[in-house]
């Protein structure tokens, strides 16, 4: 059995399985939960959960091994998506038969990224993970899933409103590159976008987005010569729609209904949690 201390999730769910080529993770909320959630919330990490997989052992193939390994990264994954925080393994526990020192690149070490409102699913983990990891992550490799939600994870690690944009703008780009793979085709930034909304029948994002993301990469401020005379609460919703654009495209990777879900951006707390440099002489 191997077993990894899971940290920062939080949910209501005691326990919930993840069905795997290998066995299933199974995620367990620790007893002393709501005394780590409290320790979480004067920002630290905390151990949660804890995830083990008794199929897997010493002797379990490496093949086998590394897969279930990479389930587990991919779970975790999904989870800080839904969260909107860095859910994330933090070494085994002391009860797993394959003791891991120190844990490789491929597993994005803890962070408390705290402020954020989870996704409101409407239905439980246990039920959306119940079809099992391949189904829920068919279109992952496609799509560029890993590296996308691994730069969506450090950009809700943003000091400013210009840093967390210049973060979605790089997400945006991976989109207009799995656009091109998609259809053989060149696209531009914006084309790239226009195609993905079509793909997965999602509201265009204004041209209000282009200007924006144009200033500020070729003038390194939010509000330039395209974008003109905007005050920050219009490059606050500009930024929420991107943010809620971004929940829909990853939610319809992962089959789920987007019109469903409510939007968890809100211009104004995007507004109000971040300074933005642009507008300070």
């Amino acid at each position: 059995m191997v077993e990894f201390w899971i940290a920062d999730l939080q949910n209501s769910e005691k326990c919930f399985s993840v069905p795997c080529m290998t066995g299933s993770w199974e995620f367990h909320r620790r007893d002393d939960y709501d005394d780590l959630v409290q320790a979480m919330e004067q920002g630290q990490c905390a151990p949660t959960y804890y995830a083990s997989n008794s199929t897997l052992s010493r002797s379990t193939s490496g093949q086998d091994f590394h897969s279930s390994l990479g389930d587990l990264i991919d779970v975790c994954l999904i989870l800080s998506f839904f969260t909107g925080a860095c859910v994330t393994p933090k070494g085994t526990t002391s009860q797993s038969e394959a003791q891991f020192m120190q844990l490789g690149d491929s597993f994005l070490p803890p962070r408390a990224i705290r402020g954020f409102d989870p996704l409101a699913l409407g239905k439980s983990y246990h039920e959306f993970f119940s079809v099992g990891i391949q189904n829920v992550t068919c279109n992952f490799s496609d799509r560029r899933v890993r590296l996308f939600l691994a730069h969506w994870i450090s950009g809700l690690t943003c000091f400013t409103l210009e840093d967390l944009f210049l973060s979605i703008g790089v997400q945006m780009d991976i989109v207009k590159q799995c656009e091109i793979q998609a259809t053989g085709t060149e696209k531009n930034y914006f084309e790239g976008m226009r195609a993905a909304s079509s793909r997965y029948h999602l509201a265009e994002l204004t041209a209000d987005y282009k200007h924006m993301r144009n200033d500020i990469v070729h003038e390194g401020k939010l509000s330039g010569s395209n974008f003109r005379n905007k005050v920050k609460h219009d490059c606050a919703k500009v930024t929420s729609d991107a943010l809620n654009w971004i929940d829909k495209y990853i939610l319809s990777i992962l089959t789920l209904d987007a019109s469903k879900i409510k939007e968890r951006w809100a211009t104004a707390a995007v507004e109000s949690g971040l300074p933005a440099l642009s507008f300070h002489v």
